[in-house]
């Protein structure tokens, strides 16, 4: 049963446009995957980190996907160890942070994923791309628009960095 579900993709170490890149061409060859939509590129300053750390760029996807939350978890965190990130659940500067955020409309928590993310609600670096996938989406927690969620001072936070919007729909 095709699912939609959408990933936030984050980089704020090294060449930080391609790590994204790369990222999304290994997220389309994942097994059970189609891409439905990308977002533009984002820049937003580092939230919850230690000391000074780079920007991120940021990018949301949307997708169809065939098989378990579980599995395209772990699908995900072996295109982050490919990609170079060692540090997977410490808050400090990685080459590639893969999330998802959003998997139909399930919501769910286990001690290795929480559906919707838990911290999605908080983060507009998040939620603007998202939102301009789908600017009507309904957080499956809440029963809200997640647009209800995102304030104008917060959206100040988030800049357009490569406008870019892919649909295959």
């Amino acid at each position: 049963m095709t699912q939609g579900i959408y990933i936030l993709l984050g980089s704020n170490l090294g060449d930080r446009e391609k790590s994204l890149a790369k990222a999304l061409g290994r997220i389309e060859g994942i097994e059970g995957l189609e891409l439905v939509a990308a977002s533009s590129v984002y820049i937003s300053e580092a939230q919850d980190m230690q000391g000074e750390n780079p920007s991120f760029l940021n990018q949301v996807i949307k997708a169809d996907y065939d098989y378990s939350p579980g599995e395209l978890l772990s699908a995900l965190e072996n295109i982050e160890i490919e990609l170079g990130r060692t540090d997977k659940g410490k808050k400090s500067p990685r080459t590639i942070d893969l999330d998802i955020l959003l998997f139909d409309d399930r919501t769910m928590e286990t001690e290795r994923l929480t559906i919707p993310h838990s911290e999605l609600l908080n983060r507009p670096f998040a939620m603007v791309p998202l939102l301009q996938i789908d600017p009507d989406l309904i957080h499956p927690g809440t029963g809200k628009q997640v647009s209800e969620y995102l304030n104008d001072e917060s959206q100040t936070e988030v800049i357009l960095y490569k406008d870019y919007v892919a649909r295959t729909v």
